[in-house]
């Protein structure tokens, strides 16, 4: 993604449902401004979760009452990694007046997407993103996501809760090809870790690595 005065640039509307698909299309800016990760794109690997379906209102509602996750929806605010020794606070990102996405200039911090889903919620997809490293920091939270093994367990918290995810698929796209389902608010429940990865030249990151994840408990 292209690097913005530290900055994930995305173009999106203001609106959460126009912004869907501009931020899909501009979101490739999730570089950092060194070359520490600087190299070919992760190998992609395992099943996409189930994309979003089209279902009557009745049984919309249906799914929402009785979702897999009986737990009230919140903010994240921590996501851990433990395979990797991860434990990063998370803060809400929103949308600059220049269309692009706020997450944190340290590294270390990520960023929710606030039109995105909330962990414990039965539908859609909890998107956050963070700088694969940093000139000033080094490498960041999510340096080593493309390394990530399947069946990984990732600990989102959210509120007085934990909502625990397992990786089940890694994808490596193009900075500029961010499909358009990730931003959706309506497909089955799962989580998405953004950040950079590929070559590095001319002061960005070539390409975005994705892993996703299914959610498997909720605990106290």
């Amino acid at each position: 993604m292209r690097h913005r005065a530290g900055r994930h640039a995305a173009t999106v509307s203001g609106r959460r449902v126009a912004g869907w698909a501009a931020l899909a299309a501009g979101a490739g800016a999730l570089a950092a401004g060194t070359a520490l990760a600087a190299g070919p794109g992760p190998t992609d690997a395992g099943a996409l979760p189930a994309p979003a379906t089209t279902s009557p209102p009745a049984a919309r509602e249906a799914q929402r009452s009785a979702g897999p996750l009986a737990v009230p929806a919140a903010p994240p605010t921590r996501v851990g990694i433990g395979a990797q020794r991860v434990d990063a606070l998370v803060e809400p990102a929103g949308v600059l007046p220049g269309g692009e996405l706020a997450v944190p200039d340290d590294p270390d911090r990520l960023g929710w997407w606030i039109g995105s889903a909330l962990p414990g919620a039965a539908r859609g997809t909890v998107l956050v993103a963070g700088h694969v490293d940093s000139a000033r920091s080094g490498p960041g939270a999510l340096f080593r996501l493309a390394d990530l093994p399947l069946g990984s367990t990732i600990e989102v918290r959210a509120g007085d809760r934990t909502v625990r995810y397992r990786t089940v698929a890694r994808r490596s796209y193009a900075k500029t090809r961010l499909p358009a389902d990730l931003f959706r608010a309506d497909g089955e429940p799962r989580l998405a870790l953004v950040t950079c990865g590929g070559a590095f030249r001319d002061g960005a990151y070539e390409r975005n690595v994705v892993v996703y994840a299914e959610p498997v408990s909720a605990a106290r």
